[in-house]
């Protein structure tokens, strides 16, 4: 099958992790990123872009317009949208020449739905992770929307073969967390600082807004492949809090950390009851102050982590792989 994903090429990315896979099946595979051209490659280039995009609609479809006969002329037998500001002239363009199905995942939150072109276009099938938003696209807009896990890889995200112990003394971490340091997690964050426990932050510092207290702690380094998983798992506990917008689902973070073999602490969300093979409140915190607390109970205790990380890594490896999401998108069309 030859299958076109429309998103970002970027290391790491969804996109680049689900095409491994859909390859790894033995699928053709191609990623096609209307943010790949070559003016739009900087900071000023992709706010112009972005703006162009948003309040100029013959831009805006233009654009798209030339990327869906780029799409078209290689003749997908399915196409996987990423991007939420797709222009719905795109979708109902290939569905028009190629007749095979277009499908839209939204790995993200609520807050992502730009202009909602989501709604606009024209898919078969939508795809989301938070309950919520699919009982509100079901049953407000009839559309035809399907529930799903996010993923990790276990050959581009592999866990260390060392123990957990070794690794540990390894990579000499007691807490780390990674992602772009967004103002509602820089003071999480820096309330963990201030509980006098040792942090390590990885990831994209804002350009504006970042707190000081975290100068300290910020590694200055955007970590993928394999140096992702060493360090996850040589972290004694990995912190993870979810954004304001995760209603009612959890962040790829989850399921990164979760498939390494680390350690991790998360916010607390109902679904993590359907998703972990242990009780939710072993590895949840409902506020920052019961957060730290269970951050010193475990660094305190490292048998209990390590009993834990391992039941929840045999757990994730038999669920929540980029190969299970590929047969969970192939079943639905």
């Amino acid at each position: 099958m030859k299958v076109a994903i429309i998103g970002s090429q970027a290391t790491d990315s969804l996109e680049s992790n689900l095409a491994e896979a859909f390859s790894h099946k033995g699928h053709d595979v191609r990623i096609f990123d209307i943010m790949s051209r070559k003016w739009v490659q900087n900071k000023y280039g992709i706010q112009l872009d972005t703006l162009l995009r948003r309040f100029v609609n013959r831009y805006d479809e233009h654009l798209f317009i030339g990327q869906a006969k780029e799409v078209i002329e290689q003749c997908p037998d399915l196409v996987i949208c990423t991007y939420r500001f797709i222009h719905p002239t795109f979708v109902a363009m290939v569905k028009g020449h190629l007749r095979c199905p277009v499908v839209q995942l939204n790995p993200d939150a609520l807050t992502t739905f730009e202009l909602q072109q989501v709604f606009a276009s024209p898919y078969d099938v939508w795809f989301t992770k938070d309950p919520y938003i699919q009982r509100f696209m079901q049953n407000n807009m009839r559309l035809n929307v399907r529930l799903y896990n996010e993923a990790f890889s276990p050959r581009l995200h592999p866990r260390p073969t060392m123990s957990k112990a070794d690794a540990e003394r390894l990579v000499k971490t007691d807490v780390m967390t990674y992602g772009t340091i967004y103002p509602y997690r820089s003071q999480m964050l820096g309330a963990v600082l201030d509980a006098g426990i040792e942090l390590k932050v990885y990831g994209t510092r804002p350009h504006r807004f970042f707190d000081h207290r975290l100068d300290t702690a910020y590694q200055r380094e955007y970590i993928t492949g394999e140096r992702k998983s060493r360090l996850l798992y040589g972290s004694k506990v990995v912190f993870n809090q979810m954004h304001y917008a995760e209603i009612e689902g959890v962040n790829n973070r989850f399921f990164e950390v979760n498939g390494s073999g680390a350690f991790q602490l998360s916010d607390y969300r109902p679904i993590l009851h359907d998703l972990l093979p242990i009780d939710p409140e072993l590895v949840s915190f409902r506020t920052i102050d019961e957060g730290i607390e269970k951050i010193k109970h475990y660094l305190a205790h490292p048998e209990e982590r390590y009993t834990i990380a391992e039941k929840v890594y045999r757990h994730f490896m038999e669920h929540y792989t980029y190969d299970q999401l590929v047969d969970t998108i192939l079943a639905a069309i």
